[in-house]
């Protein structure tokens, strides 16, 4: 996990004070101004025993670069700062980045759990250049930086460090327990060193280690009740450079905070307009591409129902609302939505309703409920429903959790989920399982093991991520760090890795089963080695003809290297290496990836990646029992430019393009034993070529308002064709333009 802190401009030898937009308001008799002059800070309760945990060594750190964290609850809200010993040994990497975007500089880190129950934190991050993160962190997962909240920092400099403060108002969460005068909360500080990207921490918790969240530091505070009502009207024109028409369309965000133990979002005619744009995916696969959420009402305070599976699944997975809708005419457009979270003593609930507009317009619910049993057992429920009346059908789905820490080495976590459907008056119903156990003996040492069954009808996609049905599956699998004593030593410590995964579909059929041993190499540099290689055993392959039959697959192996540099004076660079088995034959294919960001100054970063790969035994469905197989070209390019002209101003431009050309063909059957046989008929030579690009400005005009100016230009093109050379397969994908639109959009907070 690397530390992301979005970045304000800094220059050497002078101090500056950044705020996002103006000087933050007075937190009792502090005001957030990063000098920590205000005498109510020798109240503070204060924290020194930080401890190296990336690389995971729990030493103390280096001499040079000592920390301090310092913690005080006000009437405003829980103001935190952050002293920085930082000796000229130590380069200050400082580049200012846009808000949540993730990258190795110098800066710290701030995590909360308003409920000390261990379940959900709240995550921020502030950079030497005043960039900053913020994000939730739930059932020790990694952070989800999609939340955007309003909070308050700044930084100043000085020749031998740096000096943080942060205020993180009562109103930013719901919170349970908010009559009393005090609460007792749990809280982390971390720091990162940008010139190797080394943490150090405390308490000395890691979240590659499965015990993270529960693992904070308890203290009683002092807590203050807040209202809050805050409402967003916006306006956007988009024109279309294709057809010539421009679109007006406008609505309004409330937030509505009360009292800490209540509050509540809605939007009217949301703007969902594409200020961020996804990444680029070329997908063959039977499994669904997943891309998370930026749109900021549900985004915010979404802690409460993020409730994930095994399998990377989410039980709600907000990009279904607004999505392509039942009839195929594109995306809908949401008439409104509202969202409520609370408590009632104890319990923690959150509700989420959705309703899109037209004929083919779907309604959305969702219910949460969590209750803490104990400090060490909490239990909750989730139900969700699904209405589509354009297909008849009404989608339901049940689920119960358990979260359960019966000592500080061991988790244990689990849920019961079942779906209820109903198409044209056909009822489906299937449920699923699962468990997961950490166990954490020593400091050196972690294993986990993992039970998941999934029923051959159980369906959470309407309103979910689902990435497949039909699967029983047990994983085993073992951490182990090896911690490097001589401290002259290049290499920090040693990281080896093992996971055994058993896996079969609820029919029976044996799926194939994988070993993977990963190792990792974090060096004193900064610099880190990974490798990763997988053994996979033959088996049946059940969703590569989409229902159609199964494939009696081949034993083979995966194997990647990777080679992830620190700064090396205004540049970063990476490769990888993989091979990557395909077709029928199961021979690895090589697929390289190589990166490079520019750092001229601190105001201007760049970053390109370019990553090819090829193969010569590629095997895509077509329909039915019928494949294809092909000798495989792909190409994949990006290049991010970012440019901080002013405090408030910034300026992106993201292009990427992908393609993928297939030649020699030749048609396969599926037989019902389960192997591929050759129908002796070729196939055409295709290719798929996609490029998109975005020039966006962003002007910053207060908390959570903005202009933005977004030109977006791209496509995406299948031909069969003889297969063109990589340079005119790129200049072709530059003339693409199913898209070609220029958006300007106002948010304005009051």
């Amino acid at each position: 996990m690397t530390a992301d802190f979005p970045a304000s401009r800094l220059r050497a030898g002078s101090v500056l004070v950044l705020t996002l937009l103006v000087s933050a308001p007075a937190c009792a008799s502090i005001v957030i101004d990063g000098k920590l002059d205000e005498t109510e800070w020798e109240q503070a309760k204060r924290y020194d025993d930080f401890k190296v945990t990336e690389p995971y060594r729990l030493t103390a750190p280096d001499s040079g670069s000592g920390t301090q964290a310092r913690l005080l609850s006000t009437p405003d809200g829980i103001v935190v700062a952050f002293v920085l010993e930082q000796a000229p040994a130590f380069a200050r990497v400082k580049p200012r980045l846009e808000r949540d975007q993730e990258d190795v500089i110098d800066g710290v880190n701030f995590m909360v759990d308003f409920d000390g129950d261990g379940r959900t934190a709240y995550t921020f991050s502030v950079g030497l250049s005043g960039s900053i993160m913020d994000g939730v962190v739930t059932n020790e997962n990694v952070p989800n930086y999609d939340w955007d909240t309003d909070w308050s920092w700044a930084v100043e400099e000085t020749e031998n460090g740096w000096q943080v403060e942060m205020l993180i108002p009562w109103t930013v969460a719901p919170m349970r327990g908010t009559d009393s005068p005090s609460r007792n909360v749990a809280v982390y500080f971390s720091r990162v060193l940008g010139g190797n990207g080394e943490r150090q921490s405390y308490p000395a918790v890691s979240i590659e280690r499965g015990r993270f969240v529960s693992g904070f530091e308890r203290l009683e505070i002092p807590q203050y009740r807040k209202a809050l009502l805050h409402f967003w009207p916006y306006v956007t024109a988009n024109h279309d450079m294709i057809t010539g028409r421009t679109k007006y369309n406008g609505g309004v965000d409330l937030f509505w905070k009360p009292s800490p133990r209540f509050q509540l979002s809605a939007t009217v005619n949301p703007d969902f307009g594409q200020v961020e744009s996804d990444d680029l995916v070329i997908n063959f696969d039977a499994i669904e591409t997943f891309f998370s959420d930026r749109r900021p009402f549900f985004t915010e305070n979404q802690g409460i129902f993020d409730l994930s599976t095994p399998d990377q699944g989410r039980l709600i997975h907000t990009r279904r609302i607004g999505g392509d809708a039942d009839d195929g005419s594109g995306a809908s457009d949401i008439d409104a939505a509202i969202k409520l979270n609370g408590s009632l003593g104890r319990l923690s609930y959150g509700v989420l309703a959705a309703t899109e507009d037209g004929e083919a317009g779907r309604d959305f619910y969702a219910a949460r409920l969590l209750f803490p049993v104990h400090d060490k057992l909490s239990i909750g429920w989730l139900g969700t429903d699904t209405e589509r009346p354009f297909r008849d059908r009404s989608a339901q789905v049940q689920a119960v959790d358990m979260s359960w820490r019966p000592s500080d080495a061991l988790v244990i976590n689990g849920q019961v989920l079942g779906s209820f459907i109903d198409q044209r008056g056909r009822s489906v119903n299937d449920s699923g399982a699962w468990m997961r156990i950490n166990w954490t003996p020593s400091e050196s040492w972690r294993y986990r093991l993992e039970a998941n069954h999934v029923g051959n009808h159980l369906d959470f996609n309407d309103l979910g991520y689902q990435r497949r049905a039909s699967l029983n599956e047990v994983k085993l699998a073992a951490d182990y760090v090896h911690r490097v004593k001589d401290e002259g030593a290049n290499l920090r410590s040693v990281r080896w890795f093992a996971d055994l995964q058993a896996r079969s579909n609820d029919r029976g059929d044996r799926l194939p089963t994988t070993l993977a041993i990963v190792n990792n190499y974090n060096y004193r540099s900064g610099n880190r080695l990974n490798f990763n290689v997988s053994l996979i055993t033959s088996g049946w392959d059940d969703l590569i003809s989409r229902g159609n039959g199964l494939w009696k697959r081949s034993q083979r192996y995966r194997s990647e290297a990777e080679f992830v540099s620190r700064r090396y004076g205004d540049w970063t660079y990476g490769a990888a290496l993989s091979m990557l088995p395909q077709g029928l034959s199961g021979k690895a294919t090589p697929e390289l990836e190589l990166s490079a960001v520019w750092y001229p100054n601190d105001e201007f970063n760049a970053q390109l990646i370019f990553s090819p790969d090829r193969g010569s035994d590629w095997l895509i469905w077509e329909d039915g029992r019928n494949f294809g197989r092909y000798s495989r070209r792909g190409d994949y390019a990006s290049l991010n430019l970012s440019w901080f002209p002013g405090l408030h101003h910034e300026v992106r431009l993201k292009t990427e393009w992908a393609s993928v050309r297939a030649d020699g063909g030749q048609g396969y059957i599926l037989q019902p034993n389960g192997q591929m046989l050759a129908s002796g008929q070729a196939r055409a030579d295709f290719d798929v070529n996609n490029f998109g690009l975005q020039l966006r400005y962003r002007y910053l005009l207060g908390p959570q308002s903005d202009i933005f100016v977004a030109y977006s230009r791209g496509g995406s093109t299948f031909l069969e064709r003889d297969p063109l050379g990589t340079y005119d397969q790129f200049t072709d994908a530059l003339e693409l333009r199913d898209s070609d639109q220029l958006l300007a959009k106002i948010r304005y907070r009051f």
